[in-house]
């Protein structure tokens, strides 16, 4: 079993439930789903996490707003970031790039292929 903490943050439940499976499948047990950005910041106030798949676009918090926030406060500074998202723009990709811990950009909907080549970046 894996003991990588992951975060999953996106308004869709769907898209959590579906993601953790496919995690859970890959052997991470270490799997936290919530629904926005302020959530997701609550959630790494209380015990950082090794790897977090936040969605863009969602209300209360974007996941600009997050890392943002998680940048300027400097918290969980060796945290890593795969943006998951339904957004295809390159504006939303270059905007992502400015983060430090962003080290993936994977299109909706998540699958084991994709979650492997972002951990091949973090090996």
């Amino acid at each position: 079993m894996n003991d990588t903490s992951i975060l999953l943050v996106d308004d869709d439940n769907i898209v959590n439930f579906l993601s953790e499976r496919i995690l859970t499948k890959m052997d991470f047990n270490n799997i936290t789903a919530v629904t926005d950005g302020t959530k997701a910041w609550k959630n790494i106030n209380e015990k950082c996490v090794d790897l977090v798949f936040l969605d863009i676009n969602m209300p209360v918090m974007n996941g600009f707003d997050f890392l943002t926030k998680q940048a300027k406060e400097l918290l969980c500074d060796d945290m890593n970031v795969v943006i998951l998202t339904s957004s295809n723009r390159k504006s939303d990709r270059d905007q992502a790039s400015q983060f430090k811990s962003v080290i993936g950009f994977i299109e909706k909907p998540l699958s084991q292929d994709k979650v492997q080549q972002v951990l091949e970046k973090i090996k």
